[in-house]
C-alpha cells in the first residue's frame, strides 16, 4: 500500500468514520482511512455506552450536542428501522436541594440556547421513572430529546456511506511512523506501506497520544478504563426508560434489550491501557445502586454480558478539536472523555468544514483548541457525569 490522498484519517472508530463521511458529503472524497484492526469500530466505539444529551453548562458542549442531534435526525431519515438514535430522554437525579437549585440554573442556561429541558420535583421524577427510590429525593432535570445512540450502528452507517462516495478504508494498517515531507505533506508509514497527504487527522481514541508523538506533538490524552455491566432480565420494567443518572453518586442506568445497562465512574481509576473487566468493581456501586434503583439491583449483574473499555481523557475532560500550531495540516479529534459517540457527528462535520472550507462553521470550537492547555484556558463543565 503506497498511495496519495488529500486527507489521511487514522482510526476507523465512530469519530474517524464521521470525519470521512462528512468530508465525502462535502465533496472531498480523496480520503484514506487507516485502521490497525481487521474490522472498523472494534476499539472504544464497540464498548461505548452511547449516551447523548444537551444538558451541559458550557456553550461549546451544548452547541456540539445540538448539532449532533440535528445530524442524527438526518441519519435516522436515511436509515429508518431499527433506530440508531433512541430519544428515550436523559434524567438527572439528586437528593441535595442545593444541587437541584444548581440544576435549575443549568436548565435556564440550556433553555436560552434552545435545549428542551424540564425541572422536576420528587413527585414528577417518580411519575416519569417509577423505578427510582429515595425518601430524600429532591428532584431532577429531564431532557426529552436526549437519549442514546447505537455506536456500532452509527459507525457502520458512516463507513458504508463514505465508502459508496469513494473513501478508501485500509485495515490491519497500524501506523509505525509519521514524518513531515518536503512537499508539505504528511507521510504515514504502516505495516502495509506508506500513505501521504497534506492533511492528517488523528482519530485514534485512547491511542491518540501515540500517533501525536510520532508527529512530534505532546498531546495530553490518556486512556482510562470504564466499566459497563448488564443486569439479569427485567421484563417487568418498561421497555423504554430514560438514561437515568444519580448525580449524587454517578450511577447511570438505561435499558439494553430486556436488561438494564449499569455504568459507574471510579474517580480513582488510574490511567493505563487496561481493558479487562474487573468483577470486583461492582462493589464500588452496589450500595448506591441498591439505594436508588432497588428493583434494578435485585436483578443482579450478569458478568458474562458485562465489559470494560477505554475513555480518552484530557486534563479538563473535554475534546481537542482542530489544528496543532506549528504542525500545519495535522488535525486532532481526540480526548472526548466519554462524549465521543455523543459528539461524533458534530466533530466530524466541524473537522470536514475546517479541511474543505478553511474553518469550522457549524460550531465555534475555539474553546476546544489544542493550545488551551499551554494557555491555561481549560473548559469548566459542571455536568460532566
Amino acid at each position: 500500500m503506497d498511495e496519495r490522498a488529500r486527507v489521511i484519517v487514522v482510526g476507523a472508530g465512530v469519530i474517524g468514520c464521521s470525519v470521512a463521511f462528512h468530508l465525502a458529503r462535502m465533496g472531498e472524497t480523496d480520503v484514506v482511512v487507516l485502521e490497525r484492526e481487521p474490522v472498523p469500530g472494534s476499539g472504544s466505539t464497540s464498548k461505548a455506552n452511547g449516551g447523548i444529551r444537551a444538558q451541559f453548562t458550557t456553550d461549546v458542549n451544548v452547541a456540539m450536542s445540538l448539532l449532533s442531534m440535528e445530524l442524527l435526525d438526518e441519519v435516522e431519515d436515511e436509515v429508518g428501522e431499527p433506530p440508531i438514535y433512541r430519544k428515550a430522554g436523559y434524567l438527572f437525579l439528586t437528593d441535595d436541594p442545593e444541587k437541584l437549585a444548581a440544576m435549575e440554573r443549568a436548565a435556564a442556561f440550556q433553555r436560552e440556547r434552545g435545549v428542551s429541558v424540564e425541572v422536576l420535583d420528587a413527585t414528577g421524577v417518580r411519575r416519569l421513572a417509577p423505578y427510582v427510590a429515595g425518601e430524600r429525593l429532591a428532584g431532577g432535570t429531564f431532557g426529552a430529546r436526549d437519549g442514546f445512540v447505537d455506536p456500532g450502528g452509527l459507525c457502520s452507517f458512516y463507513l458504508s456511506a463514505a465508502s459508496r462516495l469513494g473513501v478508501r478504508f485500509r485495515y490491519r494498517a497500524e501506523v509505525t511512523g509519521v514524518v513531515r515531507g518536503a512537499a508539505d505533506e504528511w507521510i504515514v508509514t504502516t505495516a502495509e506501506g506508506r500513505a501521504s497527504a497534506p492533511f492528517l487527522v488523528n482519530a485514534c481514541g485512547a491511542w491518540a497520544g501515540r500517533l501525536a508523538a510520532f508527529a512530534g506533538v505532546d498531546l495530553p490524552v490518556v486512556p482510562v478504563r470504564r466499566h459497563l455491566f448488564l443486569t439479569g432480565p427485567l421484563p417487568e420494567l418498561p421497555r423504554v426508560i430514560p438514561m437515568t443518572i444519580d448525580a449524587d453518586t454517578g450511577v447511570l442506568v438505561r435499558r439494553e434489550g430486556d436488561r438494564v445497562l449499569v455504568a459507574f465512574s471510579n474517580p480513582d481509576e488510574p490511567a493505563g491501557f487496561v481493558e479487562a473487566m474487573d468483577p470486583s468493581f461492582v462493589e464500588l456501586f452496589a450500595e448506591p445502586l441498591e439505594r436508588r434503583f432497588p428493583s434494578i439491583a435485585a436483578a443482579g449483574i450478569d458478568f458474562r454480558r458485562s465489559w470494560a473499555g477505554l475513555y480518552e481523557v484530557t486534563p479538563d475532560h473535554h475534546a481537542v478539536l482542530g489544528d496543532v500550531p506549528g504542525s500545519p495540516g495535522f488535525l486532532l479529534a481526540n480526548g472526548f472523555s466519554g462524549h465521543g459517540v455523543m459528539h461524533a457527528p458534530a466533530a466530524g462535520r466541524c473537522l470536514a468544514e475546517r479541511i474543505v472550507r478553511g474553518r469550522a462553521e457549524s460550531v465555534d470550537v475555539s474553546a476546544l483548541a489544542f493550545d488551551r492547555f499551554a494557555k491555561g484556558e481549560l473548559v469548566h463543565e459542571t455536568m460532566v457525569l
